[in-house]
């Protein structure tokens, strides 16, 4: 009778233990994702100060160009 109670004991123990793992391999997956949506954000982010910062450029040209010297 001990040795059934030692063995659903530790199948109780080896169950839980195997979803605390399972749990953080979830959890390290959702933070790798969030991780890939912001450096994607963050991308999406600089290519358009980029732009915005060649606009600004081109119109700082165009109004040289323009000036007469």
């Amino acid at each position: 009778m001990k040795k059934i109670f030692k063995i659903l004991i530790s199948s109780i123990l080896l169950k839980a233990f195997y979803d605390v793992f399972n749990e953080n391999k979830f959890v390290k997956d959702q933070i790798d994702r969030l991780k890939e949506e912001i450096t994607n954000l963050e991308m999406s982010d600089i290519d358009q100060k980029i732009k915005d910062f060649q606009n600004k450029i081109d119109g700082f040209k165009n109004k040289n160009q323009d000036s007469p010297e």
